[in-house]
């Protein structure tokens, strides 16, 4: 099973979706899509924001142009943008925690366990933008 032959439930289970049986994989690829079909003249859907997540998307919610790239270097470099973004605002909120620590009120000021957590989360992203691009 592939996600090509199955989008909707790709994009809904993942790579779980590869472990159905052939015969409940398509009856549920049948239901979603006629789902989808049905809901597509409202605007954004839940399945249609799944599959355009699944479809290599950036920070900004874009999908990545392709540029000659594979499926598993687009893949590598939209977890890598990603990383970056989330890697970005947890140090532009560490800054600010550390101006409220040096010039503001004890009371906005936060404690050394969510200082040590956000600096522990800028760390493992940072560990993963090296892994994502070892292989992209």
């Amino acid at each position: 099973m592939t996600a090509s032959r199955h989008p909707y439930l790709f994009a809904t289970l993942g790579d779980a979706a590869a472990h159905l049986p052939d015969e409940l994989a398509r009856t549920l690829e049948t239901t979603l899509a006629s789902l989808q079909a049905e809901s597509a003249h409202k605007g954004v859907t839940l399945l249609s924001c799944l599959q355009a997540i699944r479809e290599v998307d950036a920070a900004d919610g874009q999908p990545l142009p392709v540029h000659g790239r594979s499926q598993s270097q687009r893949w590598a470099v939209a977890r890598i943008d990603r990383a970056t973004a989330g890697l970005t605002q947890l140090l532009e909120l560490l800054h600010a925690i550390e101006r409220v620590r040096v010039d503001g009120d004890a009371c906005q000021q936060v404690g050394d366990h969510v200082r040590e957590g956000l600096l522990l989360a800028c760390r493992g992203l940072a560990e993963y933008v090296d892994v994502q691009l070892q292989s992209a």
